[in-house]
Parts: structure tokens; C-alpha cells; sequence
């Protein structure tokens, strides 16, 4: 992971440290779908078929620091995994941890927005993980076509208003002015992706909110290239 990439994940989680478990001590960030595709290093679909716990070391007997998920590919979006390639990822222990709740039998596919972190694939608890059948089909839409063509672009974060922008090529999200949880909640979040625009004549180009088709079907989101 590169530094802009490992910076992005440290603003992502805010960090409290109390005593008791880490991951209780753990809030994120409000992050547009958009910013974690474009920051992720792998974007799939896939299912959750294994786990290792962490578990002590031969040499010390202290406990491993991640938690490795088994992922079989079904989809990918981002990366160089392939249908059918079976994945680890894994999600550090003392940093916001990922716990998967659901049962590992490789019945339900997730859409999981991951990064490189040296040789580990990882996520943490606010991370872009959620079951397919919950993503809404515009957000569908966005991971298969328009959050790509918009990597160039800029979602800031509105906390009050005016909001301050600092460039064309930015598009106010005005979710902390609403009463939204964090999650990838909101209109925006779910149904806008901020695309570039085509310039005018003599001048730059800019980018802007557009809202995504939400009949995106699933035949749709399985065609090749999608």
C-alpha cells in the first residue's frame, strides 16, 4: 500500500484507545462509496468460506495480530483476482477489526472494498463490507461502471455550510448535515456518484454529482465487463 493509500486508511478510522477490547474503542469516518472504491486496491464479490483466528506463536506464545479470512472470488471489479480464485484477507486484530458475523458456509456473496498493506489484503471494521443483497442497485451501478470514471474527482465531506470547496474537480457531500448514520447512508451515498463533466470552451473541466440508473438488475451487474 502506498503511503496516500495508508494515510486514507488511518483517517478512516478514529482511533479512542480505553481499556477493554480495541475494537469497541473504534469509530469511522464517514466515506462516500466512491472514495473507498477508488482508494481500495481490490474491489469482488465474493463468500466468506473460511476463518483463522489468531493464534500464539511458536518462538513467544503471544497472539498473531490478524484475523484471515478465506474469500472465494465470484466477481471482480478492481484488482487482478479472477472467478473462482480463492483470496485471504485479513483484518488486523488490535485496529478496528473485522468480525464477520454471518456463517462462513459460502452461501451469501459480499461486496468487499479492500487494500494492500505489505503483503497482507486487509479490512477493518469500516471498511466497505456488506452482503450483495443489501447494496442497493444504484450503488451496484457505481461499483460496476461510474465510481471508476470518477477517481479523478473529489467527495468532500460537508460538516456545515457553506461548504468549502477547494476546486472544480470536488462535489459537497452534505451528509453530515443530515440525520444519517456513517454507514453509507443518505441519498447521496446511495443513488450519486461525482463524475467529471465535459469542459466548455476555455475552460477547465469539473466534476459533479450525477445520479445512478437504480434499475440496475442482476443480469445486468453479470455481464462481462460489469
Amino acid at each position: 500500500m502506498s503511503p496516500v493509500a495508508s494515510s486514507w486508511l488511518l483517517a478512516g478510522a478514529i482511533l479512542v484507545l480505553v481499556l477493554g477490547d480495541p475494537t469497541d474503542a473504534c469509530t469511522c469516518a464517514p466515506l462516500h462509496p466512491q472514495t473507498a472504491f477508488c482508494h481500495a486496491d481490490v474491489v469482488i464479490r465474493g463468500k466468506f468460506v473460511g476463518v483463522t483466528p489468531p493464534s500464539p506463536t511458536r518462538s513467544t506464545e503471544e497472539f498473531e495480530s490478524w484475523i484471515r479470512y478465506e474469500i472465494n472470488v465470484t466477481k471482480t471489479y478492481k484488482g487482478p483476482e479472477s472467478p473462482g480464485d480463492v483470496i485471504f484477507i485479513d483484518s488486523w486484530q488490535k485496529f478496528c477489526a473485522y468480525q464477520h458475523s454471518a456463517p462462513l458456509d459460502g452461501k451469501e456473496e459480499y461486496l468487499i472494498m479492500a487494500e494492500r498493506q505489505g503483503e497482507h489484503l486487509v479490512i477493518s471494521l469500516c471498511s466497505f463490507v456488506h452482503s450483495w443483497g443489501s447494496v442497493p442497485p444504484s450503488q451496484r451501478r457505481g461499483v460496476s461502471q461510474a465510481y471508476g470514471e470518477g477517481c479523478g474527482c473529489e467527495v468532500v465531506w460537508c460538516r456545515s455550510m457553506p461548504c468549502e470547496l477547494s476546486g472544480d474537480a470536488q462535489c459537497p457531500w452534505t451528509v453530515g448535515l443530515e440525520d444519517w448514520d456513517w454507514n453509507w447512508q443518505g441519498p447521496q451515498a446511495e443513488r450519486q456518484a461525482c463524475l467529471p463533466r465535459p469542459s466548455q470552451p476555455l475552460e477547465d473541466s469539473f466534476c459533479a454529482w450525477e445520479t445512478l440508473d437504480d434499475s440496475f438488475s442482476e443480469a445486468t451487474a453479470n455481464s462481462p465487463g460489469l
